[in-house]
């Protein structure tokens, strides 16, 4: 699951309903369904939606602009609305609810209608906790990850500069708090976490390196175990350069994939995709593009049967921010090989690919301001 900058927006709500038929299909091909709902179709709106999940009873959630149900053709059934900040990240829990962070806090819903049931602000002990991301654990409590502000120098503390994660239980009691990285520098960061079949946790995020008297991110992946002690740590970079995690999921064998970009010349970054063993080893390393652009994964999603990954981020031209545009790329997520790379969306300049979803018919979905529904392949 991906992030977004939090702005004041109107979060919508945003539940598809999908067919309770099923179709017969050749499981060697991609795009083949092993589910019971869902018809195998692909179409674009012209909506925004920052973050997505796949919801209990063949529905999916997001927040964006609007609270919409619509039908898997697309069709709109009803429409709600309120005003909320944006959230930073949605998961799903248990109980078919949701866990939301934001800025200094996370809030708690139990049920799909996205009604708030709970919320807990981090206090912010000697500077202030940004929270990137949280799940709720196999145990039923919840991991939350982030970064720690505040400005270097010689007033600084302890904490400054560092990246948390924290353990609370049901609404927001904290069990503990472990801090990582540099103190008092620019901010380590974890971005995103997700449980270990063992009970612990991996996390990716960007961790502060000195090298020479200089800092440079590295990007990072690291595991702890249920109390917060680091069991394994990969930290991937190079001397002036700047890389980043955004993204990490697990696999039914227990590996992970994690994707964010890595710079591999001045003003040029690639697409950086690595799949991890259990036990933090690297099984492969991939960079993509970087052809005179900043080519970044923002987030990942493997398909139902696990044989597309696909990674949606954009790539920046040497213009600007304000030419972004979306990207896509989809990998056999076993060995690495590429599948496809489409990059040629009929969109708007200043976008990227804010999320993306398996959906319930094998293929994917993929939230920006455009909203596509597209099969394994990446096609729509």
């Amino acid at each position: 699951m991906t992030k977004i900058f939090p702005i004041f927006v109107l979060i919508w709500l945003v539940i598809f309903s999908c067919s309770d038929q099923s179709s017969e299909t050749d499981s060697t091909d991609l795009n083949s369904s092993n589910n019971d709902c869902g018809i195998d179709t692909t179409f674009t709106l012209d909506r925004t939606d920052f973050i997505i999940v796949r919801s209990p009873n063949c529905t999916y959630t997001t927040y964006g602009y609007g609270v919409e149900m619509m039908d898997e053709l697309g069709n709109v059934i009803w429409t709600l609305g309120g005003s909320r900040t944006s959230p930073y990240s949605m998961n799903t829990t248990s109980d078919g609810g949701y866990i939301l962070t934001f800025t200094t806090y996370v809030s708690r819903s139990s049920g799909p209608d996205g009604v708030i049931n709970w919320s807990s602000e981090i206090p912010s002990y000697q500077a202030t906790h940004y929270i990137k991301d949280a799940i709720q654990t196999s145990e039923g409590d919840y991991i939350v990850v982030g970064e720690i502000g505040g400005e270097p120098g010689p007033e600084g503390h302890d904490q400054k500069g560092q990246a948390f994660v924290l353990r609370m239980s049901d609404y927001g009691n904290i069990q503990w708090i472990k801090r990582y990285g540099i103190r008092n520098t620019l901010p380590d960061s974890f971005s995103e976490v997700v449980e270990a079949d063992d009970g612990g946790f991996v996390i990716v995020g960007n961790k502060i390196e000195e090298r020479e008297f200089y800092f440079y991110d590295d990007f990072w992946i690291m595991k702890i175990d249920q109390n917060g002690d680091e069991v394994w740590s990969l930290e991937i970079g190079q001397n002036d350069r700047y890389d980043k995690a955004n993204d990490v999921i697990k696999l039914s064998d227990g590996s992970f994939i994690a994707t964010g970009w890595s710079f591999i010349d001045d003003g040029i970054a690639a697409m950086r995709l690595m799949r991890i063993s259990s036990d933090g080893n690297i099984i492969w390393n991939k960079l993509a593009g970087g052809n005179g652009w900043y080519d970044i994964g923002t987030s990942l999603a493997v398909n139902n049967n696990e044989s597309v990954l696909m990674v949606a981020g954009m790539k920046v031209p040497s213009t600007g921010w304000d030419n972004t545009r979306i990207k896509l790329w989809g990998y056999n997520p076993w060995n690495g090989q590429q599948i496809f790379v489409r990059n040629n969306f009929q969109t708007e300049q200043g976008l990227n690919a804010t999320d993306v979803v398996a959906a319930y018919d094998n293929g994917f979905i993929v939230t920006s301001s455009t909203f596509f529904k597209m099969d394994s392949l990446g096609r729509w």
